[in-house]
């Protein structure tokens, strides 16, 4: 990552910190996800936006916790920071309430036309972008990282994300990260 986008990222990490610390816990999500577009995968981010997820929910049970998780996921939403919504909802505990089960199911529908349409065709062979040794730096999930590894500069995109016996959501996504991140290309 480049000097100034290194700077970026520490910058926006920061004010989302700064952000959670005064209660806006929106405002620290749509930070940390300004990273996420940046630097997709970036740890430091999603440990931020797990751990502020978990810290801000009530213990005993409470459903208060789960309402407000709910509201803030819709305000990022109706800003069309999806992406966002949808980290905030699927942070929450297994068992969340059925508004927020069918609020991340409408977004995952949405994010993953989007990703297709900003991708393009499926039948487009990725290869890696760049040397291989350009890789070591960045900090990828291991689910972005096991789909890298079956980037043969053969295979379709559609047919990595059918053998990767990964969530067809999930596969495309990080897809959609590392070609942002200029990690894949094609022609």
């Amino acid at each position: 990552m480049m000097q100034a986008n290194e700077e970026k990222v520490a910058s926006l990490l920061q004010q989302g910190l700064e952000s959670y610390g005064t209660g806006d816990i929106a405002r620290a999500f749509l930070l940390w996800n300004e990273v996420l577009e940046l630097d997709p995968g970036n740890e430091e981010a999603l440990d931020y936006m797990r751990d502020a997820d978990r810290r801000s929910k009530p213990r005993g049970g409470s459903g208060e916790g789960a309402v407000a998780i709910v509201e803030d996921a819709r305000r990022l939403a109706h800003t069309e920071n999806e992406e966002a919504a949808l980290e905030l909802l699927t942070s929450m505990p297994s068992g969340g309430a059925l508004e927020a089960d069918a609020m991340i199911e409408l977004l995952r529908a949405r994010l993953f036309r989007r990703y297709q349409s900003e991708l393009g065709d499926l039948t487009q062979i990725p290869r890696v972008a760049g040397k291989s040794g350009e890789l070591q730096g960045r900090n990828l999930p291991p689910s972005a990282g096991f789909l890298l590894s079956m980037v043969d500069g053969a295979t379709p995109l559609g047919d990595l994300m059918s053998v990767s016996g990964m969530d067809r959501f999930e596969a495309l996504r990080s897809i959609h990260r590392m070609h942002a991140a200029g990690i894949l290309e094609w022609d």
